[in-house]
């Protein structure tokens, strides 16, 4: 790991085995967060549970029967399967699962589930194709000796 790497509370996040985050990686885990085993997290990715009501009188607090204010937090969880990659900048919604051996494109920011085997990129990010063998990059820079 890279720092600096924050988490909101830190407790309700779970990160497997052999997982790298680069510089900034942040998880605002108001919810359970999983990360599977053996995945990379470019600089500046950031998970987030918490979710904002869309109308606005359920944004505002709720007096209480001892005359405080106090404001509910909504949040769903994340989960991210093994062998992921997530390019920079990239941001991960509230509720969205991330199968295995995923990529996820730079400056993505993901709204809904993601199937396994899958690149996904965009803003809202969507799948773009299977990741198959001719993948390897061996394709990219010869055979790797």
């Amino acid at each position: 790991m890279l720092g600096p790497i924050r988490f909101h509370y830190g407790c309700h996040t779970r990160i497997g085995a052999h997982c790298f985050m680069n510089f900034n990686f942040t998880v605002q885990d108001d919810a359970q967060v999983i990360i599977g085993d053996h995945n990379n997290f470019g600089p500046n990715v950031t998970i987030v549970t918490p979710m904002h009501p869309m109308l606005a009188e359920e944004r505002r607090g709720m007096l209480c029967s001892d005359g405080i204010e106090r404001f509910l937090c909504y949040a769903r969880p994340v989960k991210i399967g093994n062998d992921c990659w997530f390019g920079a900048n990239a941001v991960v919604c509230p509720g969205v699962t991330i199968g295995d051996n995923c990529v996820i494109g730079a400056g993505s920011v993901v709204t809904r589930d993601i199937p396994p085997d899958s690149f996904a990129a965009g803003v809202p990010a969507k799948v773009i194709r299977a990741i198959t063998e001719k993948d390897s990059v061996k394709y990219v820079f010869g055979e790797i000796h």
